[in-house]
This record gives structure tokens, sequence and C-alpha cells, in this order.
């Protein structure tokens, strides 16, 4: 008798996941984070980690951006001089 145990390994497709999903993840852990007494760097840092692990073929020069965009997002739905040129035609 052998004391030998087979594993068996399954790919893992993903590709049925809704892509925000890890987002609002990342995005919640930060903020979980911050009101439970971690210091801002410390809970970026760790989003950082979420992100990377939730989606592997992110580059890793783009991983702090990425993080900043998701945690706080820009909104392009403003003009620079603040005025709404839909009102003023």
């Amino acid at each position: 008798m052998s004391n030998i145990i087979q594993i068996n390994t399954f790919k893992n497709n993903n590709s049925n996941k809704r892509p925000t999903l890890g987002m609002d993840n990342v995005k919640i852990l930060y903020h979980g984070l911050i009101d439970s007494g971690f210091s801002t760097c410390a809970a970026y840092h760790e989003a950082m980690k979420l992100l990377l692990v939730s989606n592997p073929s992110l580059e890793l020069s783009d991983l702090s951006q990425k993080t900043f965009e998701i945690i706080n997002p820009v909104f392009d739905n403003y003009n620079e001089n603040s005025i709404d040129n839909h009102s003023q035609n």
C-alpha cells in the first residue's frame, strides 16, 4: 500500500466573472483598512497587493497608477474652466 496521494489540478477559467468585481474589492479593502485604523500608506500597499492577485496580467509599472485610479476615480464630465458649454450656447 502506497502513501502517495494523487492531487488533481484544475484550470481556473474566470472568463465569465465580472471585470469590476476585483476593483470593487480593492476599493472596499482600502476604505475598510482606513476605517479600522491603518495608515493610508499601509492600506494603499495592501490594496495594490489585492489588485495584483486579482489581476495577475497587470504590468507592475502600471500597478500603482491603476490602484490610485480605483481608489480615487476621476470623473471626466467637467471642463477645465468650470463652465458648462452646453448651457452657454
